[in-house]
């Protein structure tokens, strides 16, 4: 039964009705996770490759950040980044370890089964000033099928307002997505800022509101995020060359996960 509750939180995550591998859309990102995914005009981490590769122009120094997820209290979620200027690497695995399975009556059958899933991102970007453009190749694996996909991003900065816009699989083995989102980034000092995101998802069949807010004082964060199933919450903290993300994603039906990202920028 937990390999049950296990995958279908994970689809829950997912964004409804795409038919793009669950990899594809469980995020990389404590920070970006705790903005309920809402990080598209964002984009100003390592977290770019995953969520707009156009932001990858925006970056100023060279990055290796390890993600985990602990999800639903049963799948272990884990992602290696590596970013420098305009450019980005990802490694990205989730594995539920042998569990064992039930029956029709839910009881254990003496079974063990098993899921995991791997996949690989790789990103580029470019900008002119204020405007960005940029390109990510993607290939995931479960042991049984193999995707493939090219996605596109875009990211203009008018003053205190972002606009980021995805096309998700312009080419590959999976349905054309697209993701629009807004940031408002107001600055009262170079030390503390206000970000208030909104962002569209799946716009060509499902679309979804997502939400986030982020305040930030001398390096630290705070975080809230709404993603259409679940609220999310979190904190990040950057100290030298060290930034260190939590993310708590809560869920009305299935155990709560736990989000981390450790960073070190070079």
């Amino acid at each position: 039964m937990r390999i049950f509750v296990a995958v279908l939180g994970i689809m829950l995550i997912a964004v409804p009705g795409s038919a793009a591998p669950i990899i594809w859309e469980l995020g990389t990102s404590a920070r970006a996770m705790a903005l309920g995914g809402a990080f598209s005009a964002i984009a100003d981490d390592e977290g770019a490759l995953f969520y707009n590769p156009a932001g990858l122009a925006l970056l100023s120094k060279v990055t290796v950040a390890m993600f985990y997820h602990r999800a639903f209290e049963v799948v272990h979620h884990i992602a290696l980044t590596g970013t420098v200027r305009n450019w980005g690497v990802q490694l990205v695995q989730i594995d539920t370890g042998s569990i064992e399975s039930t029956n029709e009556f839910g009881n254990p059958s003496g079974e063990l089964t098993h899921y995991a899933s791997q996949a690989g991102f790789v990103g580029a970007g470019f900008g002119i000033e204020d405007f960005s453009v940029g390109v990510r190749g993607k290939l995931s694996s479960d042991g049984t099928e193999t995707h493939w996909g090219v996605d596109a991003g875009a990211l203009a900065r008018l003053g205190f307002v972002r606009v980021g816009l995805v096309a998700e699989n312009l080419l590959g083995s999976a349905g054309l997505s697209l993701r629009l989102g807004t940031a408002f980034v107001m600055r009262f000092n170079p030390r503390m800022a206000l970000t208030i995101a909104l962002e569209v998802r799946d716009m060509l069949s499902r679309p979804e509101l997502r939400l986030g807010l982020e305040a930030s004082l001398n390096g630290v964060g705070l975080r809230v995020g709404y993603d259409s199933v679940a609220v999310s919450t979190g904190a990040g903290v950057q100290w030298n060359s060290l930034r260190l993300e939590w993310a708590y994603r809560m869920h009305p039906q299935l155990p709560a996960s736990t989000i981390v990202t450790v960073a070190y920028l070079f």
